[in-house]
């Protein structure tokens, strides 16, 4: 059963329908969640491989809607319960699709199937050797070194991660035959409707709190995904996560670990970063496997690059092409993004929406630029994470010079969510340790707020989950045309 229909809310594309094909292999229903509609886009690319029939609907038109429409698969903008046509045999939703829905209604109403993505994803993944890549960080970028990686050595895998990647087309990419590689998340317990041959646990961390009650909780979820493990398969664990260790005691598999020091199956040596390349020496247990060089900046990708090595070696990959492929990695837009420089002014974008993401990637950017002042644009997702976490938020910038906190774009947050925290609440924290921080409010007072500041010689990240790195693209436009300006002026 294919797919026939997208609708999502608040600009995340969450709700598919699923027609048959005119003439195709027996089709299933599949979909995912996750940063704004991009898991469901891939599924909808990968379902449309299959010979499914798959349109969509989306609350407003924007980049991924417009990808899927040059791919020949309809998005209806707003939502009605007309966008479940006759011939409908199933509709896909996220775990962010609610009740009141009207398409998800008019299904119901209708006795038309109903699941959500990550069950879809499931009924995918029990077609081939699946390896799910799971963690509170590091996902996407672990997720697409392996099938970057695996499609380099002529594995020829099938790819749905969280993110989009140039060097593997984008989000998803189909295939009928290697293995199949995937973003395994956490939330609402999803990834475990996966049984993957080789699953992956990059660390485990406090998030999600609006679903979980705490660290606990945490581990006993990642410890099930862990059990779902293929018994002839492998379980890829970081070894110098204790949670992350503890759940993968749970595992029926082989585990093998990957991290810093020798206790690791899989282990980095001497390391080095220089003229934008990291160079890392890597040990199979007590067998050196050599020299591998990264264009990803910062120590955490070295261990998402261990990683990467002990799940291509899983699949019998050959290790000089994986060493190849790791070298040309680029990476995934909104990780570690460097837009563009313009009238002096270096400008990133980064995913990064947790404490712990905040503090290794503006450590990391302070290493990679340290004689620039750091401006840190950070836009809180979720009111819920932002209160649950502050402490921890308000210890995470001491690598930035100046942060400037917009508002919370407030996502699954409940009203009383919304109101018991605000961005000034933050920026309180931040200045009480020592942090010069300032409130931004709305995306354009921020903007122009930098505008008035930044000078030649700085250095701009956005960092965030929501759309905070449309000020890091429009800030780029107006600096060139200050540039432009000035060049005008010198000449004149």
């Amino acid at each position: 059963m294919p797919a026939r229909r997208v609708n999502g809310e608040d600009k995340q594309l969450r709700l598919w329908t699923v027609v048959k094909p005119a003439a195709a292999p027996v089709a299933r229903p599949h979909v995912p969640p996750q940063w704004t509609g991009i898991g469901m886009s891939g599924i909808a690319k990968l379902l449309q491989a299959l010979g499914c029939e798959v349109t969509g609907c989306d609350s407003s038109s924007s980049d991924i809607t417009n990808v899927l429409v040059e791919r020949g698969i309809p998005v209806h903008i707003g939502h009605s319960p007309s966008h479940v046509r006759e011939g409908v045999d199933l509709v896909v939703i996220s775990a962010a699709v609610r009740d009141t829905n009207p398409e998800l209604r008019e299904a119901r109403d209708r006795n038309i199937s109903v699941v959500k993505y990550a069950e879809a994803l499931g009924w995918l993944m029990k077609e081939r050797d699946g390896i799910a890549v799971s963690g509170a960080h590091g996902k996407t970028t672990t997720s697409s070194m392996i099938a970057y990686a695996l499609s380099y050595a002529g594995l020829n895998p099938a790819v749905l991660v969280g993110g989009i990647v140039p060097q593997l087309g984008g989000n998803a990419r189909s295939s009928r035959t290697g293995p199949f590689v995937v973003e395994a998340c956490e939330y609402d317990r999803s990834f475990l409707n996966l049984t993957p041959k080789a699953a992956v646990i990059t660390n485990i961390d406090r998030d999600h709190l609006d679903y979980y009650s705490g660290i606990e909780e945490l581990v006993d979820a990642f410890g099930a995904f862990a059990e779902r493990t293929a018994k002839d398969g492998v379980v890829i664990v970081n070894g110098n996560d204790p949670n992350a260790m503890r759940a993968a005691r749970r595992a029926s598999a082989r585990v093998e670990t990957f991290g810093e020091g020798p206790d690791c199956d899989w282990h980095v040596g001497e390391w080095t970063r220089n003229a934008g390349r990291t160079r890392f020496r890597a040990f199979r247990k007590n067998h050196n496997i050599g020299m591998f060089d990264l264009l990803v900046p910062g120590f955490y990708n070295i261990r998402n690059a261990l990683a990467c090595i002990a799940a291509c070696s899983f699949f019998d990959a050959n290790r000089q092409e994986v060493r190849e492929s790791l070298a040309e990695f680029r990476g995934a837009r909104r990780r570690f993004d460097r837009l563009g420089e313009a009238a002096g002014v270096v400008v990133l974008d980064d995913y990064g929406h947790h404490p712990t993401e905040v503090r290794v990637t503006l450590d990391a950017l302070r290493q990679e630029y340290p004689a620039r002042r750091l401006w840190c644009v950070f836009q809180p997702h979720q009111a819920s994470r932002t209160r649950l976490l502050l402490k921890e938020f308000s210890e995470a910038f001491g690598a930035a010079d100046r942060v400037i906190v917009p508002d919370i774009y407030s996502v699954r947050d409940s009203r009383a969510d919304q109101l018991s925290i605000h961005s000034r609440d933050l920026v309180r924290h931040l200045r009480q340790n020592g942090v010069e921080a300032e409130y931004g409010a709305e995306l354009p007072i921020t903007l122009d707020r930098l505008l008035a500041s930044v000078q030649q010689g700085d250095l701009v990240m956005t960092m965030g989950a929501g759309p905070v790195d449309r000020v890091a693209r429009q800030l780029l436009v107006e600096l060139k045309k200050r540039e432009t300006d000035d060049a005008l002026v010198l000449r004149a």
